[in-house]
């Protein structure tokens, strides 16, 4: 039962959808990386002693030492340099694909050498063939370049070696492509779980949010149900932001944080006397100056209370939802005065979101705008107190 179990597992894997296979991307990243980068560092200090060695002794076979060398170390010091690159995932799985071609590339210049004809080069091919297992990747591209590698070392090895040493490569070659194939179906059974796990975590975070936003609401009597509204038009305005082509490098990482961080966005407002968040009617000059104090207690809170959180992206977004959603985009906003593209992305559009539900909400200072003409006032404001790329978007996911 464990193995057929296993089996759909696997299956499942090779059919996720691009939206689903996201959710353990990060964490098939950060494999990736680390492990990348230890094979990186001892494929090029093998290739640097080789060629030292090579060249004291003279023996003529220097240039696939060097080719191996200098391309390790560029992978290497390319992944520290990309450490916190936006594009790190899938610039990173080039990399790892264009160190595979090296080795491949290096066994194959090193099996043609005249002194190496007749050998079957057992323990390269070896590590080709377990090379991907280093890395991970979606079912398909793994398994048609584990085929692909395989069959450019054979080529080679076909024209250049005697019939009874390709005999031997073809046998090494088949069996170890095998057993990739089946350890690799290990690695995506495990990567299934991964994503169950990450969705049962994403719940129970979610619902801790979500209470403790829900304790900031019931304090505030003016703003019933503003969490789940905003939330709603986060989500809409996140979905709007993935499919513009001018938002192509924001992942879809980042767009899930936000949502789940929008409710988050007043936690500073447990910190604002009764007194002040109740008062029924508009708010003097010096208790107006204490309610804007809400959005720098937010970040505080979120800080102190997620300083430990292993997800740093989602703290980050988390942080600058709470502490700069009242930002203008003229420079205008508070706390910290930030113009235009200096307000975080996130901070941004939940801008939008927050000042638009609290236009088509009834307080007990004003009545509630009817949506269209809350919807024009969205639209005035485009290019002075919201981004104006973004305006378009939410009018449109709201209409």
């Amino acid at each position: 039962m464990t193995g057929q179990r296993n089996f759909k597992q696997f299956l499942l894997y090779c059919t996720l959808s691009q939206e689903d296979y996201d959710v353990v991307r990060p964490m098939i990243w950060a494999r990736n990386r680390r492990t990348l980068r230890i094979t990186s560092a001892l494929s090029a200090a093998m290739g640097l002693i080789f060629l030292v060695v090579n060249l004291l002794t003279n023996s003529g076979i220097w240039i696939p030492y060097l080719f191996l060398f200098a391309g390790s170390a560029f992978v290497f010091f390319t992944l520290r340099i990309i450490k916190n690159h936006k594009h790190r995932a899938s610039f990173g799985m080039f990399l790892c694909y264009g160190e595979m071609l090296l080795v491949c590339a290096y066994a194959g210049i090193l099996s043609t050498q005249p002194s190496n004809f007749e050998i079957p080069a057992t323990s390269i091919i070896v590590f080709i063939s377990m090379l991907p297992l280093s890395i991970d990747d979606r079912p398909v591209r793994m398994y048609s370049f584990m085929l692909a590698e395989s069959a450019a070392y054979l080529v080679v090895s076909y024209f250049l070696k005697s019939s009874k040493a390709f005999s031997l490569d073809l046998q090494n070659t088949a069996t170890f492509v095998i057993v990739g194939m089946v350890l690799y179906g290990v690695i995506c059974v495990r990567n299934v779980r991964e994503i169950h796990n990450s969705v049962r975590v994403e719940k129970i975070q979610r619902s801790i949010i979500t209470s403790l936003a829900t304790v900031v609401e019931e304090r505030d009597e003016n703003t019933g149900d503003h969490i789940l509204r905003t939330g709603g038009y986060i989500g809409a305005l996140a979905d709007a932001v993935r499919h513009d082509e001018r938002y192509a490098n924001v992942s879809m990482e980042f767009l899930k944080n936000v949502v789940i961080a929008a409710p988050m966005h007043d936690i500073g407002k447990i910190k604002i006397p009764d007194a002040v968040l109740n008062k029924p009617g508009r708010l003097t000059a010096e208790e107006y100056e204490l309610m804007k104090t809400h959005s720098a207690l937010g970040e505080d809170i979120i800080r102190r209370t997620m300083k430990d959180a292993s997800d740093e992206s989602y703290f980050t977004v988390a942080c600058n939802i709470a502490r700069h959603h009242h930002e203008r985009y003229d420079g205008k906003g508070y706390p910290d005065g930030l113009k235009g593209k200096d307000i975080p992305l996130e901070a941004r559009m939940m801008a939008i979101a927050d000042v638009y539900d609290a236009l088509i909400s009834k307080r007990v200072y004003k009545e509630a705008y009817p949506k269209e003409e809350a919807r024009e006032i969205i639209a005035e404001g485009a290019g002075t107190q919201f981004d104006p790329d973004l305006v378009p978007l939410f009018l449109e996911a709201v209409r």
